[in-house]
């Protein structure tokens, strides 16, 4: 469900596109009868390609015939009405729009949700009633329109069983951490009750059984106010079942290999007063290490690698916001000592700097201009080719394990070559 949604919101964005191998147009992932299979699809077709996927009914053909030329049925209009009255029983929603036009910023796209309204005097909320299907292109493309626009796109729906779930709302839930929201006219009579917006949540819990994950379908009356809310994923959600089912998993398998290795090395460099083991413990736990990192197809050099500290180092400088290894007491100095002595590092520091936050701050306290000088020496380094800011990509692979979150500011390729040092 996950890879289904992805597809289609790669064919707005353009990011993240699977190719047909005979043509090369993009794909999107359909379901077959059964529920139980899936086949790629064409986007577009224009009879170049020996594979046709497409039926020859349009989105315009399909949508008369499913609706019999009605726009919308009784109950997806009772519904909307349900989400607007109960909006206007609640004080941290703005006045409910039904049907009202939402012209984008760029004056472009425009979109008619079912109801708006503003949360909070801060956040824009898009209702959208989901009762039948919907073309998975259609849902990517009001995903994205929300989303630059700010604001959170909600679906609900009157009933929910995921037993008997449509595709799209079976997509829906999946990439809503398994949280679906109904409105009824029960739902409708709690937010009488509690006076604010009042739905009913269906979700997956997830709890250990043995060395697996099983997962039973909850559902309780929920506040809007009481989701969270994930503007950047557009979704809100009650229960956060992914973050519960990462935690059983770490419990089944042991921690994940990025907190397997941010242990040891905070540990290894006596991080804030830790103790570091003897050398036959740090030699076995290294060892481990990068058995681990070589099943993933990673190469861990040696711990001693001074390029390789270097770069370990600074990225957890800028991850920490403290210096690890290096004797600096505070960030400042210690973030300045990157552009001096470990230039090869400086292409992942600055961006990690940017990535969790500190790269305004280093900025704001550059009054005498000594780190705008040192980030304009290394552009002209970088310009001139000069071997002192030589990036250093040897550790790449091993660097998007160690710190997944930064994996997409780290290239895909790197080079070995036989002049590298032991693996340990």
């Amino acid at each position: 469900m996950v890879l289904y949604k992805a597809l289609h919101l790669s064919r707005k964005t353009g990011e993240g596109q699977l190719l047909c191998a005979l043509c090369g147009v993009a794909v999107y992932l359909c379901s077959a009868p059964d529920r139980q299979h899936f086949y790629f699809k064409h986007f577009h077709e224009d009879g170049s390609c020996p594979a046709v996927t497409r039926q020859r009914l349009n989105e315009t053909q399909i949508n008369a015939l499913r609706y019999h030329g009605q726009r919308e049925s009784k109950r997806h209009i009772r519904i909307k009405n349900l989400v607007a009255d109960s909006l206007r029983l609640d004080h941290q929603f703005s006045e409910p729009t039904i049907e009202g036009t939402w012209k984008g910023r760029d004056g472009k796209e425009f979109r008619r949700p079912d109801v708006r309204s503003t949360f909070r005097e801060q956040l824009d909320v898009a209702f959208e009633v989901q009762l039948s299907t919907t073309f998975g292109r259609v849902m990517a493309e009001r995903e994205v329109f929300y989303k630059s626009e700010g604001a959170l796109l909600t679906w609900v729906f009157g009933e929910f069983d995921l037993d008997h779930a449509r595709l799209m709302m079976e997509v829906i839930f999946v990439n809503n951490n398994r949280n679906a929201f109904v409105v009824n006219e029960a739902t409708w009579l709690a937010s009488q009750d509690a006076g604010t917006l009042v739905m009913e949540c269906h979700w997956a819990q997830p709890t250990r059984h043995k060395d697996s994950i099983i997962w039973t379908r909850q559902k309780q009356l929920v506040r809007f106010d009481e989701l969270t809310i994930d503007q950047e994923r557009q979704r809100a959600f009650y229960v956060d079942t992914e973050a519960l089912e990462g935690q059983l998993q770490e419990e089944i398998d042991g921690p994940p290999l990025w907190k397997r290795f941010e242990d040891f090395w905070l540990t290894y460099e006596a991080f804030e007063g830790r103790v570091r083991p003897d050398v036959d413990t740090v030699d076995r736990q290294w060892e481990d290490l990068r058995q681990r990192f070589n099943r993933e197809g990673a190469l861990l050099p040696s711990r001693h690698d001074f390029k390789f500290v270097g770069i370990i180092r600074s990225i957890f400088l800028a991850k920490l916001g403290k210096s690890v290894g290096w004797k600096y007491q505070q960030f400042w100095p210690a973030a300045h000592h990157v552009p001096d002595a470990e230039k090869p590092s400086l292409w992942l520091f600055v961006d990690a700097l940017q990535h969790y936050g500190r790269l305004a701050g280093i900025e704001q306290q550059d009054t005498k201009g000594r780190w705008a000088e040192k980030m304009a020496k290394w552009a002209e380094g970088v310009a001139s080719e000069s071997s002192d800011y030589q990036e250093e990509h040897r550790f790449d692979s091993a660097l998007r394990l160690a710190f997944p979150e930064l994996a997409e500011l780290i290239p895909e390729l790197e080079q070995f070559t036989e002049d590298d040092p032991p693996p340990f």
